[in-house]
């Protein structure tokens, strides 16, 4: 859904936006430099490294996942998921749709998700006798009572404004009815993450809900402790088997542990406090390379949209209600200082919303890194209007990343203040407009449906005068209706030329400044099996990691199970 910046201690996810937003992308942070810039020693090495399975899946078991930061709660109709509290949904709930390898959105706790032929409906059918942990059945009243609690949250209902009415199908108990106010073609993409994790109807009335939650999940919720631990055991009714029959989850129990440190989190992997870990440092992803290689541990890369990491300016307030100053400030950074200085080198330049390599990337041209270019821009506002000085922000703890943009963009007459601002307030800053630059990272999701909701102007709103998901505040109607023909059309080239379209125009506008781009890794120790996905309740292959709620990074825990 919305990936909201999560990062407590360096690039954290950005989805935290208010109490339930949802799934924003990820704000700032940076990650750990070396004098050492020589070439990577593991850039050969393969995407997996993993040990095979030595025989049958073994049931039983604990396995501890060190998760990169906290969620507010764990009810997906009020709280926010960030990629974290999106691997804790998938434990304990099931979403009604999954990524299949080929990344196309296919039917999980759906039996079925049928559209009309103009795509103003969907008939969403869910798979018979299934129950949620408190026994409750899984059927049309659920569907219904979980779309409608959606719909009425003030942020979460933000990214289903399409849905125009959720009615019970009269011809099928199981089933609910979804008129749209405007064809999407693309709707099952959306039931892919934190807005397809059905909740039990009981969670309705529970004022606590997000403390509670309850779900068809392999897992049933035992434990949270916040900042601490959330703990779930194995659902011994859950609906699903694997290929030879066995009930599935293989694990017994589940222990999340929000470590939010890099570096304690390594740690704990490597002393064996932990199983699992995700990450994004790109340093460490490296050195993860290397004991996988050496046979001390396992490492997953996911190989899917990566996210961009970014300065985000609030287009609605000035000096950034003026194009000249966002091209100046693109002019004025060098992005390969950038990636040296704070990556090591070792990311991915961004220059648009897409990464190299995926389907929907097109050339929409950037400006260079081009000091004189800046400088007659700044010259030029100047002369008219008066000096350029704003805010540089960030949620991280460490402030190289804001200080060295602060050192370029000074050297073309801009001036900067710095500042880190804890993270809660951080995001709502940017859902209310209450800011100038922030250091910024979002835009992961494989299907660019997932980022119609911060793009489209109908999300902006003046700061101040309300919650906007449309953080960045650009409002181009020509991006409204190529966000519009994207959602609206099945047909794969219609798409691609719309959000070819999309990509142009953004870089027009230039509301977010580029920076790099974040690979996601899971890594485990040794006797972890079953690190990525395994195949869908049809059989067919799954996307091996990322993808609910356009987040990398991301692992159902159903299937994966402890070697002794």
């Amino acid at each position: 859904m919305i990936d909201w910046p999560d990062r407590r201690s360096g690039r954290l996810p950005l989805v935290c936006l208010l109490a339930s937003l949802t799934v924003l992308a990820a704000c700032g942070g940076s990650s750990s430099t070396s004098d050492d810039r020589s070439p990577d020693p593991n850039a050969d090495l393969p995407a997996a490294i993993t040990v095979a399975p030595e025989g049958p899946p073994r049931t039983g078991g604990t396995l501890v996942y060190a998760l990169e930061a906290e969620s507010d709660g764990f009810d997906p109709t009020r709280n926010r998921f960030a990629p974290s509290g999106t691997i804790v949904g998938l434990a304990v709930y099931d979403p009604l749709a999954a990524f299949d390898a080929d990344l196309e959105p296919r039917p999980y706790l759906a039996e079925s998700m049928t559209p009309s032929a103009d795509y103003l409906r969907w008939t969403i059918k869910v798979r018979p006798d299934i129950t949620f942990h408190d026994g409750a059945p899984l059927d049309g009243v659920a569907l219904k009572t979980f779309f409608d609690r959606a719909r009425a949250d003030a942020l979460v209902g933000i990214a289903v404004r399409n849905i125009d009415a959720v009615e019970l199908d009269p011809t099928d108990p199981l089933a609910v009815v979804i008129s749209m106010k405007e064809p999407w073609a693309a709707f099952p993409v959306t039931l892919t993450g934190q807005l397809g994790m059905v909740t039990a109807p009981s969670m309705a009335d529970d004022p606590d809900s997000g403390r509670n939650p309850v779900g068809t999940g392999p897992f049933v919720f035992a434990e949270w402790v916040p900042d601490n631990r959330f703990v779930a055991t194995r659902n011994p009714t859950y609906w699903r088997s694997d290929a030879d029959g066995n009930r599935l989850p293989y694990l017994e129990r589940v222990e999340f542990r929000p470590i939010a440190d890099v570096q304690t989190r390594n740690a704990s992997l490597e002393a064996g406090n932990v199983d699992m870990m995700h990450t994004t440092n790109p340093r460490d992803i490296a050195t993860f390379q290397g004991k996988a290689s050496a046979g001390e541990l396992q490492i997953v890369l996911d190989q899917g949209e990566k996210e961009e990491l970014f300065v985000m300016l609030n287009t609605k307030v000035a000096p950034f209600d003026d194009v000249r100053v966002r091209r100046a400030l693109a002019h004025a950074t060098d992005r390969e200082q950038y990636n040296t200085v704070i990556n090591d080198g070792r990311r991915e330049i961004a220059d648009g919303v897409f990464s190299e390599g995926s389907k929907w990337k097109v050339d929409a041209p950037y400006p260079d890194y081009d000091p004189a270019a800046a400088q007659a821009l700044v010259d030029e506002y100047e002369a008219e209007v008066g000096p350029i000085r704003f805010t540089l922000a960030d949620s991280g703890t460490d402030s190289r990343g804001i200080d060295l943009l602060k050192q370029q963009w000074e050297a073309v007459g801009i001036e900067v203040d710095t500042e880190l601002v804890e993270q809660s307030k951080f995001v709502i800053n940017a859902a209310l407009g209450d800011y100038e630059a922030y250091s910024w990272r979002q835009f992961g999701g494989v299907d660019p449906d997932y980022d119609y909701v911060w793009w489209t102007s109908e999300n902006s709103a003046e700061p101040g005068q309300g919650v906007a998901l449309n953080f960045a505040r650009n409002e181009n109607p020509a991006i409204d209706a190529a966000l519009k023909r994207g959602r609206s059309s099945p047909d794969p080239a219609v798409r691609r030329e719309a959000y070819a379209e999309v990509q142009r125009l953004i870089n027009e506008d230039l509301p977010y400044i580029w920076l790099d781009r974040a690979q996601w890794a899971v890594v485990a120790r040794t006797q972890v099996r079953g690190i990525t996905n395994g195949p869908l309740p049809d059989g067919t292959a799954a996307n091996p990691i990322g993808g609910p709620g356009g987040f990398g990074g991301v692992t159902f825990l159903t299937q994966t199970w402890l070697a002794g």
